[in-house]
């Protein structure tokens, strides 16, 4: 396992995990129940997404698509 993605909380999290399991890629989640007993304080890189190894570079490269991808508002 490798991580692949450090996500600012766990719905960012949610949405890589789901990304990635639309290419048939394996995904977990660390550290989304941690956010919770921070309180008020900054939860800061808690949060990953993990695949397993072999499935690292064609993750990667699905995370950076879609990061770079551009956002189509209807009026």
């Amino acid at each position: 396992m490798i991580i692949i993605y450090h996500a600012a909380n766990s719905l960012d999290a949610n949405m890589i995990k789901s990304l990635l399991e639309q290419f048939h890629i394996r995904a977990f989640i660390q550290g989304e129940y941690l956010q919770g007993g921070m309180g008020e304080l900054p939860a800061a890189d808690l949060v990953t997404v993990s695949v397993d190894d072999e499935n690292f570079t064609e993750a990667k490269k699905i995370i950076v698509e879609w990061e770079a991808a551009t956002v189509i508002e209807e009026e």
